[in-house]
């Protein structure tokens, strides 16, 4: 029947609702902001850190520095995170602003944003990323599970 919903469609989004669940928590517990702060301030990690991730010399370089150079460590306009997120420039203007005044990100030379230096050498960081890795895995984990078919799910789940 054209209408049927493929097999794995509702095991994924059940995976995927558990896996955003954790990460929601795990943000909003370890920066104590709400979920559309956490939203733009996960834009803004992204563009700071993928330029030297993504290229493998300066990863090499870099991934265990303690502060990773601003000369590297990318930014992203205003104008951008709203695109990305689909908040209003305003909001996006005025919560920027929010996370600047508590320390959370810093504006360049240019007037764009990035995040105001490394957190990762905090204990509290680093268990943070350790929570969303165990996230990931028990997603991977979960999604392995409801993809199996009814036995083997049963025998997997009696193990």
């Amino acid at each position: 029947m054209a209408d049927d919903v493929p097999p794995f469609t509702r095991a994924a989004a059940f995976a995927a609702t558990e896996l955003m669940l954790d990460l929601f928590y795990t943000a909003t517990k370890y920066y104590s902001l709400d979920l559309e702060a956490i939203w733009i301030l996960t834009v803004i990690g992204h563009e700071t850190m993928r330029p030297w991730i993504l290229d493998p010399t300066l990863a090499e370089r870099h991934m265990s520095d303690a502060r990773v150079p601003d000369s590297v460590r990318g930014s992203i306009s205003r104008l951008m995170v709203a695109d990305r997120t689909g908040l209003p420039r305003e909001t996006v203007r005025r919560r920027i602003a929010e996370l600047s005044t508590a320390g959370f990100v810093s504006l360049d030379e240019k007037g764009n944003v990035r995040l105001a230096g490394d957190k990762v050498v905090r204990p509290e960081y680093q268990q943070s990323v350790a929570e969303v890795y165990a996230a990931v895995e028990r997603y991977r984990k979960r999604l392995a599970s409801l993809a199996a078919k009814p036995n083997d799910r049963a025998a997997q789940e009696d193990k």
